[in-house]
């Protein structure tokens, strides 16, 4: 999302709001870090919410929170201003409420939360209505608008725009000195995952899929992302021990970029078992760095993952079909700048571009 905007900021004014939850007593009002080296300026306002209930009002806690915010800004920025609101619910509903009573554009991006929410009494009609009356909606994956107009969403407000990755930072490497940086010798097979420890991303699948290739191959796997302590984090442990590959198991939790560059090179096989997905960052920036994936067929996965050479792609919660998947990926040869070169459309460069000419557009008519 940051990422996306800073190459909108290249093209136009850029300006954004963070709202700032809080709940009298439960929840204090909050001040967020600011965002690392954010190329355009971000406000930030309270939001009242309440914590764990009544999510079916949060769509007028936001319309709140943003009009207010709009009411602070000098109105010669108002006059040329379109709302860009990130996430459906409750972002989308409460911006194009001030969008209707304002009489401004508002663009809403759908990045894969929405496909629950679509089927809730209370918070699916709200988001449709929102989504039928905005000046157009993005979603970051095919999938993702499949699913949106399966729900009632009507196909010709939506346009997909895929997410980027930073290629700069995401590119074939040094393999011998990445394997060196993240302590593994060349010997030893090694997969890597990268996720939040959160059950949609279908760590069980994966540690159940290893236990099954363990048994005819030896290989190491080494997951990245979330909190290792959590409830989830922690069951994934005790289930790696109840499966007898504790030992060839590694739950780093959160690292930097950097870090996850390094052992993405210095990887055999990038692989995750989502349940599901939009346009998965992980599986793009592996195919970037030249790794080759095996990802079960989630989001828009069977289409960013062009063909064998860049890996494999199967069914979703099957791990002995996963276990197949990474083996026959890890039994042949890849070409890590030919993997690269199968994702080079996703750049953030061209997201902001095709954001700004679907708004210009849209806006035009």
């Amino acid at each position: 999302m940051q990422r996306r905007l800073e190459k909108m900021a290249e093209l136009a004014s850029v300006r954004a709001l963070q709202p700032q939850p809080w709940f009298p007593c439960v929840r204090p009002r909050r001040h967020d870090a600011e965002l690392p080296g954010a190329k355009f300026p971000i406000d930030r306002s309270g939001m009242f919410y309440f914590p764990g209930v009544a999510k079916r009002l949060d769509g007028r806690w936001l319309e709140r929170c943003v009009n207010r915010w709009l009411e602070q800004l000098p109105k010669s920025t108002l006059e040329s201003c379109v709302l860009d609101a990130h996430f459906g619910y409750p972002e989308g509903v409460g911006c194009w409420r001030v969008a209707q009573r304002r009489g401004i554009p508002v663009f809403i991006t759908l990045r894969g939360l929405e496909v629950d929410l679509f089927r809730t009494r209370d918070r699916g009609p709200q988001l449709l209505e929102a989504l039928g009356g905005a000046t157009g909606v993005i979603a970051v994956s095919h999938s993702l608008k499949a699913s949106a107009v399966a729900a009632g969403a009507p196909a010709d407000h939506i346009t997909v725009i895929p997410n980027g990755v930073d290629t700069q930072l995401y590119c074939p490497g040094d393999r011998p000195a990445a394997r060196t940086a993240v302590g593994y010798s060349e010997s030893t097979k090694l997969i890597v995952s990268v996720g939040n420890l959160k059950p949609v991303k279908g760590h069980d699948t994966l540690l159940h899929a290893m236990a099954e290739v363990v048994k005819q191959l030896e290989v190491n796997l080494v997951c990245i992302g979330g909190e290792v302590q959590s409830p989830w984090g922690i069951r994934l442990q005790q289930l790696s021990k109840e499966l007898g590959i504790d030992q060839r198991v590694q739950f780093l939790g959160s690292q930097t970029p950097q870090t996850v560059v390094n052992w993405l090179r210095a990887a055999d096989l990038f692989c995750l078992a989502s349940r599901r997905e939009g346009c998965c960052n992980a599986v793009l920036e592996a195919l970037a760095t030249g790794c080759p994936v095996a990802v079960t067929n989630a989001g828009d996965n069977r289409i960013i993952v062009k063909n064998q050479d860049m890996g494999q792609v199967c069914p979703v919660e099957s791990p002995t079909a996963l276990a197949q998947s990474i083996l026959e990926t890890l039994g042949k040869p890849h070409a890590p700048r030919s993997i690269a070169a199968g994702v080079s459309e996703y750049t953030w460069p061209s997201a902001g571009q095709k954001t700004i000419a679907y708004f210009s557009e849209r806006v035009a008519r």
